[in-house]
């Protein structure tokens, strides 16, 4: 029966073509602009490569403050900060301290002038990240103690570079500096905003980032990263960080650090706060939501006149087909599985452009133009489902309640098709 449904829906579909092109190019129009809208807040909190715990990571960044009574300064971390603060905590999983640059890269005897994107960090960052080792192996605490001048490339970059992956062991200049190679990952998209880069350093063999403090040895270049056992652990974490920061502040003589608003969660971060300003979750859902709606709701309620109409064009065919036996279940049923064929054809199509139009237009949606977009960073079955029964709601409830009105008129009142219901 159902089958039998389907079949004649199609074919009613295929008669009034323009009704069929207007509804599933409003639906799609829809279910496509939610999920660009719903895809950019995605890139920005689910969990991709090598950001695989992102559910479970806090962040201080762009917020940490020293004050004394010769001024103040907002921006990074030292070390001494990093280890007296962060190294030391107890309830995290891993921590891990970071410093970006840039520097050109080249092979010895060759001078190169292309910079790359530098991430000066610590073992602790191989721990917090999933990164994928095509080759070699991250630097160890050993190499990060002694200083060691050892390095790990991205595929791409060790490619331009050698034109191969396959480098371990090979010597790269960094500015002046000669590094050994010790591993290469595959390459990080942009969207990745903490495990982004092109080469990993352990900071220790960069003396400038090493010395580079100031307000009583407090204020530097470093943000940090944190990975919790579990996310319950985030306000434990606090509470314990904030314990730290008294006991270090307690060893200076005027200067004094906070770190403002962090850590932040990566949830933070998408709603889009900073170290130095908090979002409220209220004030995004307002905002946000009422976009969501707006893009949902004016092309449905479009849908509506246009549905509303067909339906009452085919009052004189009910009319006829209850004259010949038909049920006004049958008749309900028949409309109803036009429209949810419809709705399905506007739905996937309208995910199909989403992906399609999201690529197209990622200069003025994202941050950096030349994010890669990958499918474990898009795809989200859960959103697309919700989108697509709400546009369904709308159409079954703009086709089925006038349907049901004219399957309950008398047959004789169904065939005046010029009467107004």
């Amino acid at each position: 029966m159902i089958k039998q449904y389907l079949k004649q829906a199609f074919q009613m579909l295929q008669e009034n073509r323009l009704v069929t092109v207007i509804s599933i190019a409003g639906t799609a129009i829809s279910i496509a602009m939610i999920m660009i809208v719903v895809l950019v807040f995605q890139i920005q909190f689910a969990s991709f490569y090598p950001e695989n715990d992102r559910d479970r990571m806090l962040y201080v960044h762009e917020g940490t403050e020293v004050r004394s009574s010769n001024g103040w300064s907002r921006g990074g971390m030292s070390v001494e900060a990093v280890r007296e603060c962060f190294y030391s905590l107890q309830l995290p999983e891993a921590v891990s301290a970071y410093a970006l640059g840039a520097k050109p890269l080249s092979v010895p005897g060759k001078r190169m002038y292309k910079a790359y994107a530098i991430t000066y960090t610590d073992p602790g960052f191989w721990k917090i990240f999933s990164f994928r080792f095509l080759a070699g192996k991250p630097f160890t605490q050993a190499d990060m103690d002694s200083a060691i001048p050892a390095l790990v490339l991205s595929a791409s970059t060790a490619r331009k570079i050698y034109g191969t992956t396959d480098v371990v062991g090979k010597q790269v200049m960094v500015d002046m500096e000669e590094y050994t190679i010790c591993g290469v990952v595959d390459d990080v998209s942009r969207a990745a905003n903490t495990a982004y880069g092109d080469v990993w350093i352990p900071y220790t063999t960069d003396i400038n980032l090493m010395n580079n403090s100031s307000m009583e040895n407090m204020s530097g270049w470093f943000s940090v990263c944190m990975l919790a056992k579990k996310r319950a652990d985030f306000n434990p974490i606090k509470a314990e960080l904030k314990k730290h920061i008294a006991l270090y502040n307690a060893t200076k003589q005027e200067a004094e650090i906070n770190f403002l608003n962090n850590p932040i969660s990566q949830f933070d971060v998408a709603i889009g706060s900073i170290g130095q300003r908090t979002v409220e979750l209220k004030d995004y859902l307002a905002e946000t939501g009422g976009l969501l709606l707006f893009l949902l709701l004016v092309p449905a309620l479009n849908l509506l006149g246009v549905t509303h109409s067909a339906v009452q064009k085919r009052r004189m065919e009910m009319g006829v087909r209850k004259a010949f036996g038909a049920t006004k279940g049958n008749l309900l049923r028949q409309v109803l599985y036009e429209n949810c064929l419809i709705t399905l054809l506007g739905g996937f199509t309208g995910l199909a452009c989403s992906f399609i139009f999201l690529p197209l237009c990622k200069e003025f949606l994202l941050k950096d133009s030349d994010t890669a977009l990958h499918g474990d960073m898009l795809f989200q079955p859960a959103v697309f489902v919700v989108a697509l029964l709400f546009s369904l709601l709308l159409n079954l409830l703009s086709a089925g309640i006038p349907a049901a009105r004219i399957a309950r008129q008398p047959i004789v009142s169904s065939l005046k098709d010029n009467d107004v219901l």
